[in-house]
């Protein structure tokens, strides 16, 4: 859980984080959240602020509720906005964490310049945010940009979502690490070590030594990846595509496959139009989104 300060230039003035965890109560941590706004302010010397926005993930941004969450399973049905302008008495707006990492990048961040764009967060799971003629676009509860749950494989692994075949089920973190960790099991040869379960980082730098176990399994991951790139390629023809999250510090080794898969299998009009890029505002994407978010609302009709 992560709280800032921010000026109406979005510029960070303070900033503090603590760890939430599976197994936290969501009064708690959101007592706790509201601890660190009034600390936040009284360091930097704001007697009042404007609002606040909240990035969350699985929330419903009419009710400001989160629905089931995968990691914070305690949380489901809870409203973080409700409490909080209970709490403060400002204006709260809550908006799915990848969304709002979308409006951040595209505002200050590897999407500024471009009127449709589309950004992808991997990490420990896969989500999506959609900006379209420099909005972002939310759909009506705000879950649209579910790129992790669109199938790349229709007869693959079930997924917790209900679905089978879900592109998070093979170019997440986890994803990564549980297949190149089952290939150890069976006897792979590989120079991972075999002490604890290896980390996604290990993964990539072991593919980029040349660890051919490890680089077949980042090139599955790569073209899973290009499978669903290319599906939301030819559904909103993006300028720009924004990878963000853990994972994506490895993207260099992933994009040869994406492109590969993007020249293989793209429409003719789409092929040599790809324009994919890191993301440039790191872990404060959805946290500077959430700044725009409120700004926004706040001087929206």
């Amino acid at each position: 859980m992560r709280v800032a300060i921010l000026d109406n230039y979005l510029n960070v003035l303070s900033r503090e984080s603590v760890p939430t965890g599976i197994d936290s109560r969501a009064d708690d941590s959101c007592r706790l959240m509201i601890q660190m706004i009034d600390s936040g302010r009284r360091q930097v010397g704001l007697e009042v602020l404007s609002g606040v926005g909240i990035s969350a993930p699985s929330v419903d941004r009419r009710s400001g509720s989160l629905i089931n969450p995968p990691n914070l399973p305690n949380w489901h049905g809870y409203s973080i906005s409700k409490f909080v302008k209970n709490q403060l008495g400002l204006p709260v707006f809550i908006g799915n964490d990848a969304s709002l990492a979308a409006l951040g990048e595209h505002r200050l961040g590897a999407g500024n310049g471009v009127e449709n764009m589309l950004y992808y967060t991997l990490s420990t799971g896969i989500g999506g945010g959609i900006i379209i003629g420099g909005r972002l676009y939310e759909g009506k509860t705000g879950f649209a940009g579910e790129f992790g749950h669109m199938t790349v494989d229709p007869e693959g692994r079930a997924c917790k979502c209900g679905n089978r075949g879900c592109l998070e089920l093979y170019a997440s973190g986890p994803s990564i690490v549980k297949e190149a960790w089952q290939a150890m099991e069976n006897g792979r040869a590989t120079s991972l070590s075999r002490e604890g379960t290896p980390s996604t980082l290990s993964v990539f730098e072991a593919s980029g030594t040349g660890d051919g176990l490890c680089s077949e399994v980042i090139g599955r991951a790569g073209k899973y990846l290009g499978i669903g790139i290319l599906g939301v390629m030819h559904a909103f023809e993006p300028e720009r595509i924004v990878i963000g999250g853990g994972v994506s510090a490895g993207f260099d080794q992933l994009i040869p496959y994406v492109e590969q898969h993007v020249r293989d299998h793209a429409m003719a009009q789409f092929k040599g139009n790809m324009d994919i890029r890191v993301a440039a505002l790191g872990e404060d994407s959805s946290l500077i989104g959430a700044a725009c978010y409120l700004s926004d609302n706040l001087h929206t009709p």
